[in-house]
């Protein structure tokens, strides 16, 4: 990962000031006794696995550095703004940003992975998650595809979602939800919901429902028409 041209330069003191434990001070002292730039102590955090630390830092680095754009990473990124994936990602890391996510083709998201956007957005063409996988920000894609415990922490926007024993916890808008078990827990707008043992915890605005082996809804269902639905 490049230092970009707009550096910022983090120091003991800053760090001292922003409230990091003394652990975390012994660390950094050793591996920069004159301060890092910023990029290189995240690059440093990524090698020794310290996912904890890149995180809290990213937080409170400032948005100062331009889109990131990869076409491919292995293992775990962290990056204080937006970043651009060009193709499909498949990854078991930790991906910490401070921005959006895009990626152009296919996110899959597989076992123990967190992907954090901060305040931003994860949009993607076609989303897989799975193996208790989580993200945590808003989401936008074509097609969402969820099982085996997944979570997803924020509202989202997709053409067609499919869930099987995952979990949504947002507002959730699509044209087709089609769910086997699991929880979505906020307010669902979709064109067509099958529910099939599942719960919603929430309104429902749609024009067709079934909810199968036990599928409830806990909250009001609004029904429209095709027409008042376009």
């Amino acid at each position: 990962m490049e230092a970009k041209k707009e550096e910022f330069i983090v120091t003991q003191e800053w760090l001292e000031e922003m409230g990091a434990c003394v652990d975390e001070l012994q660390a950094f002292e050793k591996y920069f006794p004159n301060g890092g730039e910023a990029l290189e102590v995240l690059e440093r955090c990524v090698e020794l696995n310290d996912i904890y630390f890149g995180t809290w830092l990213i937080s409170l680095l400032p948005l100062t550095y331009p889109p990131l754009e990869l076409n491919t990473f292995v293992g775990n990124l962290l990056y204080p703004g937006d970043v651009h994936i060009k193709g499909d990602i498949s990854t078991q890391g930790v991906i910490r940003i401070k921005g959006n996510l895009k990626v152009d083709g296919k996110l899959t998201i597989n076992k123990h992975l967190d992907v954090c956007s901060a305040k931003g957005c994860v949009n993607a063409d076609e989303i897989y998650i799975s193996g208790e996988a989580s993200i945590h920000a808003r989401v936008k894609a074509n097609s969402i595809i969820m099982s085996d415990h997944a979570v997803i922490g924020g509202d989202i926007v997709a053409n067609s979602i499919r869930l099987r024993s995952a979990l949504i916890f947002g507002n959730t808008e699509a044209k087709v939800i089609n769910f086997k078990g699991g929880q979505i827990r906020g307010f669902v707008d979709a064109d067509e919901i099958i529910n099939d043992g599942g719960l919603i915890y929430g309104d429902v605005n749609t024009i067709n429902i079934e909810n199968i082996n036990g599928g409830i809804v806990d909250g009001y269902i609004f029904y429209e028409s095709p027409d008042e639905h376009k």
